[in-house]
């Protein structure tokens, strides 16, 4: 927890890095723009590997759930993760809600240690490692909102906790954004573009470029030639509209053909 009473100054390329993030975010109304967000401009300050998203509007709707990383999270581990009885997320929400809704950081070696300890044993057979959590709540004290980042690359510490404060209501109102913008589409229209959007070929390409494969190594395993290899990734950037491989992949993930 944060010690309130403790100023907390942003170096010049903090607030570089701050300002980048919130003004990118007001452009946010597609899954594939908060995914590159997400895994762009928010790493600058909060470098971590998957983020996973509840939205909670209550009034008997449905709790959205929703995760974002750069590694492939199978859907039988995600969904351990975020089962409503136990799961470590929902755990995690629980225990921000008791904290009194201030940022939660969980790492080893922290002072953070009786709360680490009851999340240990989750923590590291889920290969979650590092994990920073906070949300927003209503008038009435009832969560909205709860972003977990996990697996972050450096020690957390009180720095980090300050960032979450800073950008948690900018998080919220992107995934509001992003949300409402996906059930104002026609229904059944964007699913069917987005499983005819590229050829079981393209597809096949597109998912040993997200190994890490290039065109000769692409072109020896499916036994056609490297300039065939390109061509197809030049269609594929054009039917996805992204300028490069790895925004082809990051769009495809996002809209979930390759995984």
């Amino acid at each position: 927890m944060r010690d309130t009473e403790r100023f907390i100054a942003l170096t010049e390329r903090e607030m570089e890095y701050l300002f980048r993030i919130i003004d990118s975010s007001t452009s946010i109304t597609q899954r594939h723009q908060f995914f590159l967000w997400a895994q762009g401009d928010v790493q600058s300050l909060l470098p971590h590997v998957a983020l996973v998203c509840i939205l909670d509007e209550g009034s008997g709707e449905s709790i959205s759930i929703e995760k974002f990383s750069r590694t492939q999270l199978f859907e039988a581990q995600f969904a351990d993760l975020c089962r409503p009885e136990g799961g470590i997320i929902f755990r995690l929400m629980s225990a921000w809600s008791a904290g009194k809704n201030q940022p939660l950081l969980l790492c080893p070696g922290k002072p953070h240690t009786t709360v680490y300890r009851h999340f240990a044993t989750d923590l590291k057979r889920g290969n979650l490692e590092r994990v920073a959590a906070h949300g927003m709540y209503d008038a009435n004290g009832r969560t909205s909102s709860f972003f977990a980042f996990t697996q972050f690359s450096a020690t957390l510490n009180e720095r980090h906790a300050y960032f979450l404060e800073l950008l948690m209501p900018h998080m919220h109102m992107a995934l509001v954004r992003m949300l409402f913008h996906e059930r104002h589409r026609k229904e059944g229209a964007v699913a069917g573009k987005h499983r005819k959007l590229i050829t079981d070929r393209e597809t096949e390409i597109l998912r040993y470029v997200q190994s890490g494969k290039n065109n000769h190594e692409i072109g020896h395993l499916l036994n056609i030639s490297p300039l065939t290899v390109k061509n197809h990734i030049q269609k594929i950037l054009r039917k996805l509209d992204v300028n490069n491989r790895a925004h082809a992949v990051a769009k495809a993930m996002a809209l979930k053909i390759t995984l």
